[in-house]
């Protein structure tokens, strides 16, 4: 296994202008000493080629690799036009990966709006999918679909798997959140997809002052993890919500501390 660091950890400071993106990658590397990066699109300050290629120069210079590169994206447009758009989108941003040299490129099922939509729009979403495909193929760069709540086609392994195995590509797998399925045992979940994930992201929700996440059960993800000798970047991704009132400066170092002792607990 190989710790990284999603930038959406950082996003309120972003935001803010507190940090910019060179910085975020500098303390990364620097700071936080991790191996890696899942850089969120949006979080580019600019992506022309000379610019994608200017940051890949950066990342090789401070020593991380680029793990994945998320965009955003919503296959669950009511028209078609806009699904084409979305699918479009979705093309540059493969193009992108492929500059960035990303082999991952993070992507939604998207959000549909009700259960009945949900039904159906499915067929669609599973064509833009398909329509994808091809793109990614040839850039040989494999897109990961993140399940996802909040009223998307994903909220379960259920759906998740479902969608794997309708799409049956070698091209098409997981982005695993640890934090984002909504079945009835998380842990069941994450073990029952784990295998189809070559990129997964630690969530984050509250870290103690002696670093122990407080909402998800870490031994019990790094079980999942050493028993499917996974190997593939995990990818810090540290919520804070509002409620919890926790400044990324102070609190995703011990977010990092915690996930490097477990990998060294769990012999990664």
């Amino acid at each position: 296994m190989k710790l990284g660091l999603c930038t959406w950890s950082y996003h309120k400071s972003l935001e803010s202008g507190k940090l910019d993106f060179v910085k975020v990658l500098k303390i990364a590397s620097s700071d936080l000493k991790l191996g890696g990066v899942d850089i969120i699109a949006d979080h580019l300050p600019k992506v022309d080629k000379r610019s994608l290629i200017d940051y890949k120069k950066m990342c090789a210079d401070l020593q991380l690799t680029i793990a994945c590169l998320s965009p955003g994206n919503n296959f669950g447009k009511p028209t078609p036009e806009e699904r084409r758009q979305e699918v479009e989108g979705i093309k540059r941003w493969i193009d992108c990966a492929y500059i960035l040299g990303a082999p991952v490129l993070r992507i939604f099922a998207g959000w549909p709006g009700g259960a009945e939509n949900k039904k159906k729009l499915w067929p669609a979403m599973v064509e833009c999918m398909r329509s994808c495909e091809p793109a990614a193929k040839e850039a040989g760069v494999v897109l990961a679909v993140e399940p996802h709540n909040d009223g998307g086609f994903l909220p379960t392994a259920v759906d998740t798997l479902k969608l794997i195995k309708e799409l049956n590509s070698p091209w098409i797998k997981i982005n695993l959140d640890t934090g984002n399925y909504m079945d009835p045992d998380n842990y069941q979940a994450i073990a029952d997809t784990i295998a189809y994930a070559p990129h997964i992201h630690a969530k984050v929700h509250r870290i103690s002052e002696d670093n122990k996440e407080m909402v998800f059960d870490f031994d019990k993800i790094f079980t999942i993890f050493k028993k499917a000798q996974y190997r593939g970047f995990l990818s810090l991704e540290f919520e804070g919500q509002d409620f919890f009132q926790q400044d990324e400066l102070t609190y995703i170092p011990k977010a990092v501390l915690m996930l490097k002792e477990y990998a060294q607990k769990y012999g990664f």
